[in-house]
C-alpha cells in the first residue's frame, strides 16, 4: 500500500482546512461584487482591488463532469473523482463517494461530508443526496 496523497495547505487556503476540520464547507466571496471564487486566492477575481471574504457554502451541489480513477496499490480503488458545482455556482474538484461508480451521472444531486485523514486533515467530499 503506498502513502496517501496529503492536501498542501498554505495562507490562503488556512481558514477553509480549518472549518473543514470542525465539518464546515468554506468558500470565497468577493466582498464588491458579491460573486463567489473557488479555489482560495489572496484577491477578488471578479475585482483584483478586493480581498475576498470566506463564508460558508450550503454544500449542495450537482456532479458537472467525474472520473473513475484506477491506481495500483492504493487502497478504496476504484474511485471517483468529481467536478462539482455547488448551487454557489462554483465548481469544486473533490472525491464523490456512497456510489458505484457505474451509477454516477451528471447531473446528480450531491451534499459535501467530511472524511477525517488524521488529526490535522480533514477532507470535504461528496456523497448523493438520495440513493440512487
Amino acid at each position: 500500500m503506498k502513502d496517501k496523497i496529503m492536501p498542501v495547505m498554505d495562507a490562503n487556503s488556512e481558514p477553509y482546512w480549518k472549518a473543514a476540520r470542525d465539518r464546515r464547507l468554506l468558500i470565497q466571496r468577493c466582498a464588491r461584487t458579491g460573486l463567489f471564487q473557488w479555489y482560495p486566492r489572496q484577491h477578488c477575481i471578479h475585482d483584483t482591488t478586493f480581498v475576498p471574504q470566506w463564508v460558508e457554502a450550503s454544500g449542495f451541489g450537482v456532479v458537472f463532469s467525474y472520473s473513475v480513477i484506477f491506481r495500483g496499490g492504493f487502497e478504496n480503488e476504484p474511485y471517483i473523482c468529481a467536478l462539482v458545482e455547488l448551487q454557489e455556482g462554483v465548481l469544486m474538484l473533490s472525491r464523490l463517494e456512497g456510489i458505484a461508480p457505474e451509477r454516477v451521472r451528471i447531473g446528480l444531486d450531491v451534499a459535501v461530508d467530511f472524511l477525517r485523514i488524521d488529526d490535522t486533515v480533514t477532507l470535504p467530499i461528496f456523497k448523493p443526496r438520495d440513493k440512487p
